[in-house]
């Protein structure tokens, strides 16, 4: 299904290219390939129809169920060993 709106970019750095394309409330989809702004042009086209297919099957990326990290426990020292501890005097 075509979209209302589609952003592509194209960014070429020496003979590496980045296709990107972003459609409303869709999850961005990127490639990178070997070439030149010819060879990005002509891609264009089925890389489109490739992220329409894409987001018409999920246009969003599922969640990640990964769990939240568990913060260490820490406990308050004694204020009676703070004090013990002083720094030695060399002179």
């Amino acid at each position: 299904m075509p979209r209302d709106e589609l952003k592509v970019n194209i960014i070429i750095k020496g003979d590496r290219i980045f296709l990107g394309a972003q459609a409303t409330d869709c999850d961005p989809k990127m490639a990178t390939m070997q070439g030149n702004l010819q060879t990005a042009l002509e891609r264009i086209p089925s890389f489109v129809e490739e992220a329409n297919r894409q987001w018409d099957a999920a246009p969003r990326n599922p969640k990640s169920t990964i769990p939240e990290p568990v913060a260490p426990v820490r406990t308050a020292a004694p204020a009676a060993a703070s004090k013990t501890a002083a720094q030695p005097k060399f002179f």
